[in-house]
């Protein structure tokens, strides 16, 4: 037995992989998967208007500041530019449900606290005349931390009263509608003293200059941001193949860990370019050299070389793998041909991530490659989803470069497996034939 075969089976392996299965299966990290997933319509709405918006301005002469330019781009404000507030609602929702309770009544009871938190009441004069308004601003990507504070803890508040009896008991005569509407006056009432109280004491402590949403976001910012630094990102990247390996899903786990600063770093980039500024680099865009190419790992060259080997079992297997890979599903090619538990295979699709990685972080900081401004969560075709993220040709050129590169990763590690598969089908038939 090798040595990545024993790694495989020891008890630190099966403790991770325990680990991992209790996470998924918790309803903290289910509702938080729910809560982002419950938005990826109003995500890619915001992200066609956004495309439209670019395209229009790039080769139509559109002016950013013009009428038809506002009028276009107002979906995008209240869909991607509201992201955090539907976010709140959204996990709220998800794990009040998965704790059993009323998921509805848990969205809204976090809206409210979460307006108190990141979007006080602010008055301006406009024609002439004093209105109170609320900030778009605070609804977008600067707020989705506090977002996904306000969603999970508001419905522990909400839970702790539950627990204890804190609501108005009715008669049971009493319709259901109005029956919820009276049990959740205290766990709300209780949410919105909390909230708001907190709110208005960090405000005045500070005396203006810290709010409770800045504090939240500056506490967990700090730790993120030397996950999300370029060393940091490769250490992930290397993490998730490894997970992978064993069998994990390794990108619903980074995902899931890093989908706020990824969301929030995509959306950054978006708010740029609307005003017509340039683009920054942030070390999560790295993410994306894992599936320049065919899904996790990078595997449709892998499927490619497949398609004529010598081997008739890696040949259907990779047939059947050519579709889903080129629209980026791997799943197939990795428990197929398997990668997972094949030392041999691992070695190159730990490998190619990496080596990607570093190229594309080059890139970047010269200014060759553009940056990431779309947020396209769901499976386009490669390429494609390379341009569409990006809107640069030159990130598509970059993408068609890789390929021939990644067939030489993969090419060696591939013929030796080959030779695997051809060894073991001779053996299995001399055994046949030595039985008969």
């Amino acid at each position: 037995m090798n040595v990545l075969q024993r790694i495989a089976e020891s008890k630190f392996m099966k403790s991770l992989e325990n680990v991992s299965m209790k996470l998924s299966e918790s309803p903290a990290f289910s509702a938080l998967s729910n809560g982002m997933g419950g938005a990826m319509g109003l995500i890619m709405i915001g992200a066609i208007v956004q495309i439209i918006c670019v395209l229009g301005t790039t080769f139509f002469g559109m002016d950013p500041n013009g009428e038809v330019y506002n009028i276009l781009y107002t979906p995008y404000r209240l869909t991607m530019g509201c992201l955090a507030l539907f976010l709140s609602f959204n996990l709220a929702n998800a794990y009040a449900k998965n704790l059993k309770m009323n998921g509805i009544t848990s969205g809204i009871c976090s809206i409210v606290c979460f307006l108190l938190v990141a979007c006080p009441l602010e008055t301006a004069t406009v024609s002439e005349r004093v209105i109170t308004a609320i900030n778009l601003d605070n609804l977008g990507s600067s707020s989705m931390f506090v977002a996904m504070v306000v969603g999970f803890l508001s419905v522990r508040i909400s839970k702790f009263a539950i627990d204890r009896k804190w609501v108005i008991h009715m008669p049971d005569v009493v319709p259901e509608g109005i029956l919820n509407s009276f049990n959740s006056i205290i766990p709300t009432g209780l949410n919105i003293v909390f909230w708001y109280g907190m709110a208005v004491i960090i405000s005045k402590a500070t005396g203006g200059s810290m709010t409770l949403s800045s504090v939240i976001t500056s506490a967990l910012a700090v730790p993120v941001s030397y996950l999300t630094s370029v060393p940091g990102m490769i250490l992930v990247i290397a993490i998730q193949q490894f997970l992978w390996f064993f069998g994990i899903h390794g990108t619903g786990v980074v995902f899931n860990a890093l989908m706020v600063p990824y969301v929030a770093a995509y959306m950054t980039n978006a708010q740029l370019a609307a005003a017509g500024q340039p683009l920054v680099f942030n070390a999560i865009f790295l993410l994306g050299a894992c599936s320049i190419m065919g899904g996790t790992g990078n595997t449709l060259p892998l499927v490619v070389l497949g398609l004529r080997s010598k081997s008739e079992q890696i040949r259907s297997i990779c047939k059947a793998s050519l579709v889903p890979g080129i629209f980026n599903i791997n799943e197939p090619v990795i428990f197929g041909m398997p990668i997972m538990y094949n030392p041999i295979l691992f070695i190159p699709y730990l490998l190619n991530p990496i080596i990607i990685a570093i190229i594309m972080y080059l890139g970047y900081s010269t200014g060759i490659l553009g940056l990431p401004q779309v947020l396209i969560m769901t499976a386009l075709p490669v390429l494609m989803s390379t341009f569409m993220s990006t809107l640069d040709w030159k990130n598509v050129v970059f993408a068609v470069i890789c390929f021939p590169l990644l067939l030489v990763v993969w090419y060696p590690f591939f013929k030796i497996y080959e030779k695997q598969c051809e060894k073991q089908c001779i053996e299995k038939e001399e055994t046949e034939i030595m039985e008969i």
